[in-house]
């Protein structure tokens, strides 16, 4: 396998898409244990799905690959211990470096309206296990937003 490079870019914002062996439905299960795995930094939005999450995080001195590596060994050897042996990860994760306020707002709303995509809620508001209430909450979303999807007409997330 080869090596992946990536940018290693303090003081970032990176959006973070990670996602379980095989995409294996288990990241619900247990929400408390992902949370109590996760710890640092704190993402400022998020949402976590049966099989991947997305976040985005504000980077200071540490290196992304750094972050994922120790939350992906905390969270496997914790999930092993209750659940037992097996892969709990893909070996890898993605990462985007948000370029401007632009990027880092259509980055916010693909991950709000995720559970939406994946069929997993009718509106963005219907779903638990993501920043979306804290956003709206905060008046950055109005109160049918995530809700007018049309298929033939879609959300330009910059996919």
């Amino acid at each position: 396998m080869k090596t992946l490079r990536r940018y290693d870019i303090r003081h970032a914002a990176y959006f973070i898409t990670c996602v379980t062996y095989e995409r294996r439905a288990i990241l619900l299960n247990d929400i408390d244990l992902f949370w109590k795995c996760w710890t640092m930094p704190e993402p400022s939005a998020w949402v976590i799905l049966p099989e991947h999450f997305h976040f985005i995080l504000n980077i200071e001195d540490q290196s992304i690959s750094d972050i994922m590596h120790y939350f992906k060994i905390k969270y496997s050897r914790n999930f092993r211990d209750r659940y037992g042996p097996g892969n709990v990860w893909q070996n890898r994760f993605w990462d985007h470096i948000i370029r401007d306020e632009d990027d880092m707002n259509r980055h916010i709303d693909y991950i709000h309206y995720n559970p939406v995509k994946h069929g997993l809620a009718i509106s963005p508001f219907n779903y638990a296990n993501s920043s979306f209430t804290a956003y709206f909450s905060e008046g950055r979303y109005g109160q049918d937003w995530g809700t007018d999807y049309r298929e033939e007409e879609g959300f330009d997330f910059g996919e």
